[in-house]
């Protein structure tokens, strides 16, 4: 049984939605898998019934009441697999997979909130596109929906008799006044650690909207073997993980960008099974003076994220975060000029899902060579001063003896053209880690 708590509407979740209330944005994400052969109709049906009855297929449910916090409700919507005609080129996947992720019609109040998309290649082979809002789910959240939904165990356990609306409500209303008032008080107490702790940052770069007039990211993704990149990491005294930052690290340093860079790496706060929040995932920052340089010792880059961790089990957040409650209380303008009068957005974001079973890549009995992860922001106006992202954002995904991570470029300036493409791939090279580029 689903816990109220899950039932509403939480911090990790109000960031997506305010970015959709104040800037008409939508955060999606996105699962793309590439196989040699298409699956049998019945398995891609089979599993498009799967994430109707899954934790994807919610929707918001606004309260009347004064302060309380929108709800969610299970509402599946129908089980559709959208096929499009023909068969594109085998190379021109990411361009398929991009075109879905800017333009797949999803909305959190009017449903759907997930869309399933294949095509045919050229070659034989067929590539499958899942969407859902980040709104719905985290990263993790929506890789294990698919993964129960292929099994065929997918189950809501928001699915069931609406609670009494009005009461609760007005009780919920109640503890969001509570709840910001603790947050003031814990945003204004770290704000007192962090002037005392935190690290001067200091970058020379200029505002995001001035590097990206366009506001479109470029995309570039890799698969790579495991144990050639574990064997990488080890080599350099660091982990996978590391491997991952330092990867990002080196493209924005052969790319042009100079000073210190600020690295975030999400993390997830998942406490175990029975956790059913949607959005479930913290932050850390981590400065990064040096390069590291393909070839250098990773142990002091792996020490810095390993402190950064430290601090965020501890507690210690950044003062924003705390926050989150008073979103739904302040006027739009004032939380919007609050937001970004900080230190600004990371210039490298390290998106580790982690390690997903063999099930994952297979769709009745076909098994994809490759599956991917990503996310962007659909409608963000390149006339406003306003961006989804800065630099790079990397999403990675291991299964099995593949590990594949796909990378946005967010700045037009630095990474024009195909630049972004032919960067990831030199500084893989200079890693010593063979690569597919798709």
């Amino acid at each position: 049984m689903v816990t109220l708590r899950a039932a509403r509407m939480q911090p990790e979740d109000s960031t997506y939605w305010f970015v959709r209330e104040a800037f008409g944005w939508s955060v999606v994400l996105q699962l793309v898998w590439r196989f040699p052969r298409p699956p049998e109709p019945a398995a891609l049906r089979a599993f498009a019934a799967g994430l109707a009855d899954g934790v994807l297929s919610r929707r918001i449910v606004v309260p009347r009441t004064p302060l309380a916090r929108p709800r969610w409700q299970h509402e599946p919507h129908p089980a559709v697999l959208l096929t499009d005609p023909g068969a594109i080129p085998a190379g021109s996947v990411e361009a398929w997979a991009g075109a879905e992720l800017d333009g797949a019609p999803l909305d959190p109040e009017r449903r759907p909130s997930w869309r399933l998309r294949g095509t045919a290649l050229d070659d034989g082979g067929y590539a499958l596109s899942l969407t859902t809002l980040h709104l719905v789910a985290d990263g993790r959240t929506m890789v294990t929906a698919a993964l129960d939904a292929l099994a065929g165990t997918a189950a809501d356990p928001l699915h069931r008799r609406p609670e009494p609306r009005a009461l609760a409500d007005t009780v919920d209303g109640i503890g969001v006044l509570g709840a910001a008032g603790r947050g003031i008080a814990r945003a204004a107490a770290a704000a007192t650690r962090t002037r005392s702790t935190a690290p001067e940052i200091t970058r020379d770069r200029g505002p995001a909207h001035e590097r990206a007039p366009l506001a479109r990211p470029a995309w570039t993704t890799v698969t790579v073997a495991a144990e050639a990149w574990e064997k990488a990491a080890r080599a350099h005294g660091g982990t996978p993980n590391t491997l991952f930052v330092a990867v990002l690290a080196g493209v924005l340093r052969a790319a042009g960008y100079t000073g210190t860079l600020k690295l975030g790496i999400p993390v997830s706060t998942r406490a175990d099974g029975d956790d059913e929040r949607g959005n479930a995932t913290a932050g850390v920052s981590v400065p990064l003076a040096g390069d590291p340089a393909p070839g250098d010792d990773l142990t002091a880059l792996r020490r810095a994220c390993k402190a950064a961790f430290t601090r965020l089990a501890a507690g210690n957040r950044t003062p924003l975060v705390h926050l989150t409650p008073l979103l739904g209380l302040l006027p739009t303008k004032a939380v919007v000029k609050a937001v970004s009068s900080g230190s600004g957005m990371p210039d490298a974001v390290a998106s580790n899902l982690g390690d997903f079973p063999a099930e994952l890549a297979r769709v009745g009995d076909v098994t994809a060579s490759a599956v991917a992860f990503r996310g962007t922001a659909q409608g963000v106006d390149p006339a406003l001063p306003y961006r989804f992202g800065d630099g790079v954002q990397s999403w990675l995904l291991r299964i099995g003896g593949s590990i594949t991570f796909s990378v946005a470029a967010f700045d037009e300036q630095h990474f024009p053209g195909d630049t972004l493409r032919t960067l990831l791939g030199a500084e893989l090279d200079r890693w010593g880690v063979p690569r597919v580029l798709w």
